[in-house]
């Protein structure tokens, strides 16, 4: 007579499942490591490297494409290479910008009434700790006659 007693093991089974479970959540609470500022600190500095890489690949190309096109000498893509060149100071976070320029990989000339520079394909990087962040892009910038920086693409 087995009357009554057909949930009695599953009923025994959910409740050694739940203390199981309960074990293991109190393992994790107290094995779990509560120090958040250093990792924080190592993504907001890999973070603040991509910034800086791209805003300092963005400023040479504008300072070199400015003193290329005021430039008295007439080859305007030669000038272009050779003033990224001497702003070339060995930044890691600038990608491969100065390579992309060395291998004649950008398009620089007048159109139309304006300057425009075009490189594809760029990125730039930045690692701190066990945190690599990096990012792609295009860069595209319009000039003026002057040799002033108008606006992007």
């Amino acid at each position: 007579m087995m009357r009554g007693k057909k949930g009695q093991i599953p009923i025994l089974m959910l409740f050694l499942v739940a203390i199981i479970l309960v074990i293991t959540a109190l393992f994790s609470f107290f094995g779990f490591e509560q120090n958040f500022g250093n990792g924080s600190l190592l993504v907001s500095q890999a973070i603040a490297g991509v910034e800086f890489g791209q805003d300092y690949v963005n400023l040479v190309a504008k300072d070199a494409a400015n003193k290329a096109i005021s430039s008295p000498n007439d080859d305007l893509v030669v000038n272009f290479k050779s003033f990224v060149n001497s702003g070339d100071r060995g930044v890691q976070e600038a990608g491969n910008f100065f390579k992309e320029i060395k291998d004649d990989k950008f398009d620089f000339k007048l159109d139309g009434v304006e300057y425009k520079l075009e490189v594809k394909g760029l990125f730039v990087q930045s690692s701190y700790g066990n945190n690599e962040i990096r990012r792609n892009y295009d860069l595209c910038l319009v000039f003026g006659l002057d040799g002033n920086y108008l606006r992007k693409c």
